[in-house]
C-alpha cells in the first residue's frame, strides 16, 4: 500500500501537464470573433499551434453584404486549414444569414492558404499548359482575354477541390467567377513553384497563368 500512494501521486503529476497542454491546444482552436464596427465588418479566426491565423471576414456595407473574405498565413497543410476554417464558418453562419452570402474573395490566388500552399496555381499552371487553348509561347490565350480564359480553365480544371468540399459541406456550392490581375511566368522566372512543374514535364520555355485576384459565386 506504501508505493500505491507514491504511484498516485506520480500519475497525478503526468495528468496535470497532460491536461494543461490539452486545455491550452483547445483554447487555441476555439473561433475568435472580432467585430469592427467603425468598418461595418466582422472577423472570426483560428489561430493555430505556430500562432498564425486562418479567418473569415464578412461584411455588413450595403456595398459588400454578401461577400465573405478568406485570409490564412498558416504555414499548416491545406487538408488541416480547411478543417479549421470549416470551424470558423460552423461559427460565422450562427451570426450571418448563410442565405445572404453570394460571394468569396481568397485575394490572389498563390498565397490563400499560406506561403506553402500553392496547390491552386499549380493545377492552374498545369491546366493552362495542357490546353490547347493556351499559347505556351506568346503566354496568353489563342483567343479572348487572360481573365476569361483563367476563369473558364480553373472550373473545367477544377483547381479548387478543398474548397468546393468545404462549402458543399455546409450546404453550399462555389464557382470560380471571377479573375483580375493575371500574373504569367515560366517555371524558371516569377513563378514561386517553378521547381514542382519542371518535376511535371513543364518546359523552361513555357509562359503559363498561375495566380491572379480570385473570386468565386457562393450559392445554395
Amino acid at each position: 500500500m506504501k508505493y500505491f500512494r507514491y504511484i498516485l501521486v506520480l500519475g497525478v503529476i503526468v495528468i496535470i501537464p497532460y491536461s494543461s497542454m490539452a486545455t491550452l491546444k483547445n483554447l487555441k482552436l476555439q473561433v475568435i470573433v472580432e467585430p469592427h464596427p467603425e468598418y461595418k465588418e466582422t472577423t472570426y479566426s483560428i489561430i493555430d499551434g505556430d500562432k498564425n491565423k486562418i479567418s473569415i471576414t464578412t461584411y455588413q456595407t450595403e456595398l459588400n453584404k454578401g461577400i465573405v473574405r478568406l485570409r490564412s498565413n498558416s504555414n499548416l497543410p491545406l487538408k488541416k486549414q480547411i478543417d479549421l476554417l470549416s470551424k470558423v464558418l460552423d461559427r460565422v453562419w450562427k451570426d450571418e444569414n448563410k442565405a445572404e452570402v453570394h460571394t468569396l474573395f481568397i485575394g490572389r490566388l498563390v498565397n490563400a492558404f499560406g506561403e506553402g500552399n500553392t496547390q491552386m496555381s499549380e493545377r492552374l499552371a498545369m491546366a493552362a499548359y495542357r490546353s490547347p487553348g493556351w499559347n505556351k509561347i506568346k503566354g496568353k490565350p489563342v483567343s479572348g482575354h487572360e481573365n476569361y480564359f483563367v476563369v473558364k480553365l480553373a472550373n473545367q480544371a477544377m483547381i479548387y477541390p478543398e474548397l468546393e468540399e468545404i462549402f458543399k459541406k455546409h450546404g453550399l456550392s462555389i464557382t470560380f467567377s471571377s479573375a483580375e490581375k493575371v500574373l504569367m511566368g515560366s517555371p524558371t522566372k516569377y513563378i514561386p513553384f517553378g521547381d514542382s512543374l519542371k518535376e511535371q514535364g513543364v518546359e523552361d520555355s513555357a509562359t503559363l497563368p498561375f495566380d491572379c485576384l480570385t473570386w468565386f459565386r457562393i450559392s445554395k
